[in-house]
């Protein structure tokens, strides 16, 4: 099984490229091929899945992303898509649980055209990394690899 990590961030030391190691880490511990790339180094869509994510930058998902769902709707049409944000919103819990939904997830979630297979949001950190999130990350993508496999 292939699978393409689809990402961008302004940090390259910062939360969202942390998470993205961890779901390759985890989904190559579970045998599947991946290949991490940002939106304009992919050339090839022959994967069984892609998982699409993004920061959360001024209130809504970086452009790049959003752009890329939108520019490739035909090389995705068909294929199984998981996306997912990292934000510091989900500090406070399930209150803003709809609201990060609609303003952060739900931009990405209407550009899939493939198969939408999960979607979540990750809590993000400015200094130091958070080990319940590394945890919640590999459980996610233990979860999209077994969602996407059927």
């Amino acid at each position: 099984m292939r699978l393409c990590i689809v990402y961008d961030t302004r940090r390259e030391h910062g939360a969202t490229k942390r998470i993205v190691e961890w779901m390759a880490e985890e989904a190559g511990r579970m045998g599947v091929q991946v290949d991490v790339r940002r939106p304009w180094e992919v050339e090839d869509f022959n994967y069984d899945f892609f998982i699409v994510g993004s920061p959360v930058y001024w209130e809504k998902p970086m452009a790049t992303i959003i752009g890329f769902l939108a520019d490739h709707s035909g090389e995705l049409a068909g294929r199984k898509v998981a996306v997912f944000i990292v934000c510091l919103a989900n500090v406070f819990g399930k209150l803003t649980s709809g609201y990060v939904k609609k303003r952060y997830l739900d931009p990405l979630i209407r550009r899939v055209s493939g198969v939408l297979v999960a979607s979540t949001a990750l809590k993000g950190w400015v200094r130091k990394a958070d080990a319940k999130q590394e945890e919640n990350c590999r459980k996610w993508v233990r979860k999209v690899i077994e969602e996407a496999s059927t």
